[in-house]
């Protein structure tokens, strides 16, 4: 170890991080970015890709409906479902027109961050998500 320092010295942070590493056993409890025994969990794929004049249209042709929002701590990630009691709503006629692979999806908007949340009709997961 001490040789990796002097043999590295240009990266400090590097060899102490490596040191850390040899040190801490796998018994005690650090926090890790992946937990050994769990299986790692790839992060779901878009099921509809929007380009940023797509995600425009949308913002604002939703963000002034006045609908009701869903609760601050409605899900917000990618292919996560969503409950039964957060209420969507279908996109309006005009951006339907303008972005046709959003128009069979349903939205809500959340309290707090604003975020418009669009769900998969399929499978009521979230699909995307515009801020």
């Amino acid at each position: 170890m001490v040789s990796l320092m002097s043999r590295y010295s240009r990266f400090p942070l590097i060899a102490v991080a490596l040191s850390i590493g040899a040190i801490l056993s796998p018994s005690q409890h650090v926090l890790r970015a992946q937990d050994a025994d769990k299986p790692a969990i790839a992060p779901q794929p878009r099921t509809i890709n929007l380009t940023q004049e797509q995600r425009f249209i949308i913002k604002e042709n939703v963000k002034d409906l006045g609908l009701a929002k869903a609760p601050a701590d409605a899900p917000e990630t990618i292919g996560d479902p969503v409950p039964q009691n957060i209420e969507l709503h279908s996109l309006p006629s005009e951006v339907a027109a303008k972005v046709s692979q959003a128009r069979s999806h349903s939205f809500f908007i959340k309290d707090g961050n604003n975020a418009i949340v669009l769900v998969s009709p399929n499978d009521r997961r979230v699909a995307d998500v515009i801020h």
